[in-house]
C-alpha cells in the first residue's frame, strides 16, 4: 500500500512539475491544465452523490468548473461565478419535479468550492509571471507535503485518533507531524526559489506564518471532504491514482489552503 502510494506521488509530482515549468513560459498551458483540473475535480465530486446520472446538473456543472478558472484573469472574471449560481436556480425551478433542491445546492457549494481557489491561483501565478513557480509550488507543494508528513508521522507514531468518526486512520500526532511538515518546507521553498531567481527577495517570516496556517487549514481541507464521503458512502472519490483514489482525494486539502495564500498575498509580500 505505501509503495503504491509513493508511485503515485511520484508520478504526480513529475506531471506537477512539468506544468509548473511549463507554465512559468507559458501562462495560457497553465490555465487551460488548471481548468481542465477544475472540471475533474467537479466530475468526482458530482459523481460522489450520483449526480453524473443527472445531466441537467452534471453537464453545466462540468462547463461552468472548466470556464470558472479559465476565465479567471479577463474582464469577466467574476461573470462565470454569478451565471453557475443563476443557471442552477433556473434548473431547479424548471425541473423541480425531477432534480431535488438538495442536490441543486450540494452541486451549487461544491463547484464553486473547488473551482474558485484553483481561479485565485491562476490570478497568483498569471499576475506574477515572473515568480509565476513559486506561487503554484507553494499553494501545492505545503499541503502536499503536510499531508505526507501526517502521514508517515501518523503510521510511525500514531496512537491518538483525532476524528474517529470522520477519519478513523487520523491521528493526533500525524497531525502535529503534517503541520511541522508543512511548515517547514514553506521556508524550503522560499530557500530554493531565492536560489533559482538570485535576486528574489523572500519574507522567510510570512512563508513560516503561511505555511503554519496552510498546514493547519489543510487538515481541515481533508476532514471536509471525508465528511462528504462519508454522507455519500463511498471510500474514495475516484481511483485513477492507486493507493490515493480521485484526484479530489490529493486536491481536498489544497482547495482551503489557495484561499489562505490569496489573501495573505493581497496584504503582505512573500515574494518580491
Amino acid at each position: 500500500m505505501m509503495k503504491t502510494r509513493i508511485i503515485s506521488a511520484a508520478v504526480a509530482t513529475a506531471v506537477a512539475l512539468t506544468l509548473i515549468i511549463l507554465g512559468s513560459f507559458f501562462s495560457i498551458v497553465f490555465t487551460i491544465a488548471l481548468s481542465i483540473v477544475s472540471a475533474l475535480l467537479c466530475g468526482e465530486y458530482l459523481s460522489a452523490r450520483k449526480l453524473n446520472k443527472n445531466m441537467a446538473l452534471f453537464i453545466p456543472g462540468l462547463i461552468f468548473a472548466f470556464l470558472i478558472p479559465l476565465l479567471s484573469m479577463t474582464k469577466i472574471g467574476l461573470i462565470p461565478i454569478f451565471l453557475l449560481v443563476l443557471t442552477f436556480c433556473i434548473i431547479s425551478v424548471v425541473c423541480h419535479k425531477t432534480v431535488k433542491t438538495d442536490d441543486v445546492m450540494f452541486s451549487i457549494a461544491g463547484i464553486l468550492i473547488l473551482s474558485v481557489p484553483l481561479a485565485a491561483l491562476n490570478i497568483m501565478a498569471c499576475k506574477d509571471e515572473a515568480h509565476s513557480a513559486f506561487w503554484i509550488l507553494f499553494c501545492l507543494g505545503v499541503p502536499w507535503l503536510a499531508d505526507s508528513a501526517a502521514y508517515f508521522a501518523g503510521n510511525y507514531l500514531g496512537k491518538r485518533k483525532l476524528c474517529p468518526e470522520i477519519s478513523p486512520n487520523k491521528t493526533v500526532e500525524g497531525a502535529i507531524g503534517g503541520v511541522i511538515g508543512g511548515t517547514l518546507f514553506a521556508l524550503v521553498i522560499g530557500l530554493i526559489f531565492k536560489l533559482i531567481y538570485g535576486q528574489v527577495t523572500m519574507y522567510y517570516g510570512y512563508l513560516l506564518l503561511v505555511g503554519f496556517i496552510m498546514s493547519v487549514v489543510s487538515i481541515f481541507g481533508d476532514l471536509t471532504f471525508s465528511v462528504i464521503k462519508r454522507s455519500c458512502k463511498i471510500k474514495d472519490f475516484g481511483s485513477i491514482m492507486p493507493g490515493h483514489g480521485g484526484l479530489l482525494d490529493r486536491f481536498d486539502s489544497v482547495v482551503l489552503c489557495i484561499p489562505i495564500v490569496y489573501i495573505f498575498s493581497q496584504f503582505v509580500f512573500l515574494c518580491v
